[in-house]
């Protein structure tokens, strides 16, 4: 199967890239660059995939500039992907640091089809449930509890790819909150534990904005009713597509 190694950069992070270049170029893998949608100049009238009242309904936040560009840019990446005829996309964001086990723990992942869509990183994995070894430690399975967070690694397929790239237009999320929710889109997520990639400390730095300026864009409470209600119905279902996935023996 081919496999195509994308990178998501902003035109105004060259060190970025060339931080993951050499890490790619050192475990032996050709990146391909996609270029990152700066979310600062796309004019609110001009974001063509966002439902901002969906996000507030859902989020119970006013979408940040930094989250519509993260998302359009993964949708684009997708694109990319689909025209190509690679089999696997693993894509990465280029605050990341690769390792020499990534390479090995990838090969033994797509040896089984058991999955669509795998994250390779998290902020965090709180209630895993391990399906399989994949070596060095490492194990794939679902997580039973989140969000986990993250979109900075992850691998897809083909149909997944398909699925994702049809039902996560328009966004009503985050990327990396939408991207995780398999019960939702009919794809299998699956986990990676301990994570394969780790931010990279002299790129990692968030682009899309601090804790302080997140926390100013959330709605009056109030307002985030339907939010917790969604958040609460979200758990559920997280807690049953986790259990129903069986692992592999």
């Amino acid at each position: 199967m081919k496999t195509n190694y994308y990178v998501i950069n902003l035109d105004r992070s060259p060190e970025r890239l060339a931080a993951i270049g050499a890490d790619a170029a050192t475990i032996g893998i050709d990146l391909i660059r996609v270029k990152a949608v700066d979310g600062k100049t796309v004019a609110p009238e001009a974001r063509e995939i966002l439902d901002e009242s969906g996000f507030r309904r859902l989020h119970g936040k006013i979408p940040m500039d930094g989250e519509y560009g993260c998302y359009q840019t993964h949708i684009d990446v997708f694109d990319a992907f689909l025209a190509s005829d690679a089999d696997i996309a693993v894509i990465f964001e280029d605050d990341v640091q690769l390792t020499p086990a990534l390479l090995p723990a990838l090969d033994r992942i797509v040896a089984v089809d058991d999955w669509d869509v795998v994250k390779l990183m998290h902020h965090r994995l709180p209630a895993f449930r391990a399906h399989r070894s994949i070596g060095g430690g490492h194990r794939l399975g679902t997580s039973l509890f989140g969000p986990t967070g993250s979109s900075a690694a992850y691998l897809v397929n083909r149909q997944g790819a398909k699925t994702l790239r049809q039902l996560l237009v328009p966004m009503q999320l985050p990327y990396d909150v939408a991207l995780e929710r398999g019960w939702a889109l009919g794809v299998r997520v699956r986990h990676v534990e301990p994570d394969l990639v780790a931010g990279n400390p002299l790129t990692q730095q968030s682009l899309i904005g601090g804790r302080k300026k997140y926390a100013a864009m959330r709605l009056a409470p109030w307002r985030r009713l339907t939010t917790l209600l969604f958040r609460t119905a979200e758990v559920v279902r997280r807690a049953r597509f986790g259990l129903s996935a069986r692992p592999k023996r």
